[in-house]
């Protein structure tokens, strides 16, 4: 029944993204695949900035808001096509159903789904790190208040406002997911993380590879395949962290960059609806990108710096005047502008850039070229088919070959310097945006390796099928016996792909299970904790706050068991109360400043758990700790190491 209602939860997460987006997709004029593609990135932007009206126009989180602003988006993009319709070039020829996407598809979402749930297991199963505290708790806290503005996530932890912004657009999803299929928080969380990682990644990539290289059977399923086999995305940021809303973000930037491919004209052939209607496709990413996390946003403008280089150097070349010249120039220069805004303000604090080097330079330029980043383990065939993919695009170097180099290059340096570069300044003006830290970029990597290893597969077996024999070959063969042949050999390499002897995968998932398991030995939350909590509702009446050490897993009792905590989360703005009380509760009496700041902030039980913290160490709260003691509680409930205790020396 678990999985059942996971794989609703999952479904309800899909059909909620297509109905939002495809039809704004297709009001622009966006046809085909390309609308389903951009779908994702069109419905996580409106669902991020209904969040943020939704409390303004008083209304509570829920689908409504998101449904109403689809309308009026809906509504004011259809009148502004409707009435420049005369200035719309007329339609593209449509291209027939290819199956063969159809099919990459498919076996790109079969291989991510059964690698992702083999990561987290049961649809129950968190995953037991340091940042997972506030994704559980933040999804709570969102539906507790029905908000999900970006404005508002940080009061869980800074109730005085003093985080003011925290993109909150992955919390506002998985708690809609929660809302419309009625899963607990752990179980939406996995269903929005494979849904994320084996059906929004995929589109976007393969969107992204025919929009540079176009649309032949093995680009399609080549690119499937390497969606599907390059373990740094999206299985290390389950694995690291967990980064679950710069995961989503990734997750759309390919789509982005197609846009923004197509509004900048560089991509072949004309595409319905025009390059203008792609600019505005592409402002339809933007903001879900930088909702979901601003990390992605600063992927979209180091990975679109190729574009526009190329695009300046065309446009310069074709210029006939000055005056021309200087209008390029000018342009390009005010996006060098607001790209050194935006990174200046979308760069986190000092204090957490702090990330040290990893390795030597050899040792990162060989985890690019080798395809070995984090795990150490080569994905050999998709090495080959990365480097066939250079050599192709260095041989044909039209703009779109171009673009696509450009990117790998960005992509290797942007790892390189956060791996290896000692010059500090430097290293921290070209990677501090996604904190210095080596595992955000090396999950960049994919978005530029997945189009060029396709181009090398597809410019390779073009040069094979020239050969007279294969061309004979392939007149004598029925369609059926072809098509059977290259489902045939799709399976084969994607078992090639996967193998442990030439791939990372196994390791990936192994080391990604390992936080998710439940046992005795948890980093976060251990099997006894993880019972008490389960049982808090027999015991702790509901509004009724929960104090313990977020430290070891206390405060999971807020999303876990719904019933409020002191600390939802390890860094938490501690107010004067909150500190009497952590400091002071276990020698509470009547009448006491202890007391009153109970009453004050509604405490009734403490969860004491004694194991080990999330992160090894020792943050000692002692008005916490020695229970077993105190007269001032009652001890209503254990297993093993895990106590819950009724505070009984404040008359409530």
């Amino acid at each position: 029944m678990a999985w059942i209602a996971f794989s609703w939860a999952a479904l309800a997460t899909v059909l909620l993204l297509g109905v939002v987006g495809v039809p704004l997709a297709r009001i622009i004029g966006v046809r085909g695949f390309a609308s389903v593609a951009l779908a994702p990135a069109f419905a996580v932007t409106v669902i991020g900035i209904a969040a943020v009206v939704a409390p303004w126009a008083g209304l509570p989180w829920s689908i409504v808001p998101v449904i109403l602003l689809t309308i009026v988006l809906g509504g004011v993009l259809w009148g502004v096509r409707r009435a420049t319709r005369r200035f719309t070039p007329p339609p593209v020829a449509r291209h027939r159903f290819d199956g063969w996407l159809l099919f990459a598809l498919l076996v790109a979402a079969v291989l991510l789904t059964a690698r992702v749930a083999g990561v987290f297991g049961d649809p129950e199963n968190i995953s037991q790190t340091f940042d997972n505290i506030f994704h559980l708790n933040g999804v709570r806290f969102v539906l507790d208040t029905g908000n999900a503005s970006s404005l508002w996530l940080g009061h869980m932890t800074n109730p005085s406002g003093g985080l003011a912004f925290y993109p909150a657009a992955w919390h506002a999803l998985v708690s809609l997911t929660v809302q419309l299929s009625g899963v607990s928080i752990p179980a939406a969380i996995n269903a929005v993380t494979v849904v994320v990682s084996a059906v929004i990644w995929p589109l976007g990539a393969l969107l992204l590879t025919r929009v540079l290289f176009g649309r032949s059977p093995v680009l399609s399923v080549t690119a499937g395949l390497l969606a599907a086999s390059l373990p740094v995305f999206p299985i290390l940021l389950m694995d690291y962290g967990v980064l679950y809303p710069y995961q989503l973000g990734l997750a759309l930037l390919p789509a982005a960059l197609a846009a923004t491919m197509r509004a900048l004209g560089l991509a072949g052939g004309r595409m319905a609806p025009g390059r203008v209607w792609w600019a505005v496709a592409l402002l339809g990413c933007l903001p879900g990108l930088a909702l979901a996390h601003p990390g992605a946003l600063l992927g979209w403008l180091a990975l679109t710096a190729p574009m526009a280089l190329v695009v300046v150097v065309t446009r310069l070349r074709a210029a006939r005047t000055a005056r021309a010249r200087w209008a390029v120039l000018g342009v390009f220069v005010a996006y060098l502008a607001i790209g050194v805004v935006l990174l200046k303000v979308l760069r986190p604090p000092a204090e957490a850039r702090g990330w040290p080097l990893r390795m030597g330079m050899v040792d990162a330029v060989v985890d690019v070229l080798t395809v070995s980043a984090w795990y150490d383990v080569s994905a050999v065939l998709a090495a080959v088919l990365v480097v066939g993919g250079l050599v192709w695009a260095v041989v044909a170097r039209t703009p779109r070959a171009i673009v696509a180099l450009g990117m790998y290059v960005v992509a290797a340096i942007l790892y390189i310097a956060v791996a290896a570069l000692p010059l500090m300044p430097l290293r921290d003006i070209l990677t501090g945006g996604w904190y210095n830290n080596l595992p955000r970029l090396a999950a960049m990597l994919p978005i530029a390796l997945v189009p060029l290893g396709a181009y090398g597969a597809a410019c390779s077996w073009a040069c094979i099928a020239r050969h007279q024999g294969v061309r004979r070959l392939d007149a004598k063969l029925p369609r059926w016996a072809a098509a059977g042949l290259g489902i045939i050999v799709t399976v084969g390499a994607a078992a090639a792909m996967q193998a442990p002897s030439v791939s990372p995968l196994p390791v990936a998932q192994q080391w990604a299970a390992s936080p998710f398991v439940l046992g005795p030995g948890s980093a976060l939350l251990t099997a006894d904790e993880a019972a008490v909590i389960s049982r808090l509702d027999e015991h702790v009446p509901e509004g009724v706050v929960v104090a313990g050490s977020p430290w070891t897993g206390a405060s999971l009792a807020f999303a876990l068991a719904d019933r409020p905590v002191l600390m939802p989360h390890t860094l938490m703005e501690i107010g004067d109360e909150m500190q009497l009380i952590n400091d002071g509760l276990a020698d509470a009496t009547p009448g006491g400043v202890v007391c009153d700041a109970v009453d004050e902030l509604g405490v009734g039980f403490v969860l004491d758990f004694a194991g080990r913290e999330v992160h090894p160490g020792e943050h000692v709260f002692p008005g916490l700790q020695d229970l077993a003691t105190s007269p001032a509680v009652e001890l209503v409930d254990e297993q093993g190491d895990a106590k819950l205790y009724e505070l009984t020396a404040c008359e409530r």
